[in-house]
């Protein structure tokens, strides 16, 4: 066993899920990564955080519209670690559709695995996280669409990042009592396997859009979640910290 603090990203294959991991791992946690697709990707991302100092990285696929996947992924790290100080919310889906185009199927599907999927793995999860001692913390990855809606993104993406604002809320004041912290991080446009659904004008017209000129990096927005899950923002909870270039400021 390792004194280590552990921590769970999922969506970790790729973007800022990766980005997290690979920069939790060089603060010495021991990272368990999931992935819904690109076993290859995810095992890179892996190697990465072994080769950034991790003392303990593991790798498991996870349907976030699954509950039994869901179940099994607890298990599993519950009969491994028995804790878990840190929960990154970050796995989800973006299909890019105007909302003439958004068949009700596709709809529920993006509702079911940003919404639903972190609402349930926070909770199968807390028994995990009040196992732990010291600072226990959870970030949900919310986006700028979900506060000033879907121009670049579809409705149902932006309506299921709104919801987890209030979610993280929601669960930020029902678990104070106990110090387990929940904030959440709402990155604005970022390169990543997403963004590069934009055609070339799209691209253009939305980077030309950003304050400060350009796209943001996953390490833009891993550095701020690294520190929303350190003992640092100790007093921070309830929170949604803007990584967007200056696009949102209020």
């Amino acid at each position: 066993m390792t004194s280590a603090r552990r921590s769970l990203i999922t969506g970790a294959s790729s973007g800022i899920g990766s980005a997290t991991a690979v920069r939790l791992a060089g603060e010495g946690h021991a990272v368990w990564l999931t992935y819904t697709n690109g076993d290859a990707a995810v095992r890179r991302v892996a190697a990465e955080c072994e080769a950034a100092g991790s003392p303990d990285v593991r790798v498991s696929r996870l349907d976030l519209r699954d509950t039994a996947s869901i179940d099994a992924l607890v298990a599993e790290i519950a009969d491994a670690w028995g804790e878990l100080h840190v929960l990154v919310n970050n796995g989800g889906v973006c299909p890019y559709r105007h909302f003439d185009d958004i068949e009700l199927d596709e709809w529920d599907a993006v509702m079911e695995t940003n919404v639903r999927g972190t609402f349930v793995l926070t909770r199968a999860a807390l028994p995990l996280l009040r196992a732990a001692e010291g600072d226990r913390s959870v970030v949900n990855l919310s986006s700028i669409a979900g506060q000033v809606g879907a121009l670049q993104t579809g409705m149902h993406y932006a309506a299921s990042k709104g919801a987890l604002l209030a979610l993280t809320r929601s669960f930020a004041r029902h678990l104070a009592a106990e110090r387990i912290r929940v904030n959440a991080v709402t990155p604005g446009p970022v390169t990543s396997a997403i963004t590069d659904q934009l055609t070339d004008d799209g691209r253009a017209a939305l980077e030309s859009s950003i304050p400060l000129g350009r796209f943001g990096t996953p390490d833009d927005v891993a550095w701020i979640i690294s520190t929303l899950a350190s003992g640092n923002a100790g007093f921070v909870t309830g929170a949604t910290y803007d990584v967007n270039g200056g696009v949102r400021i209020d």
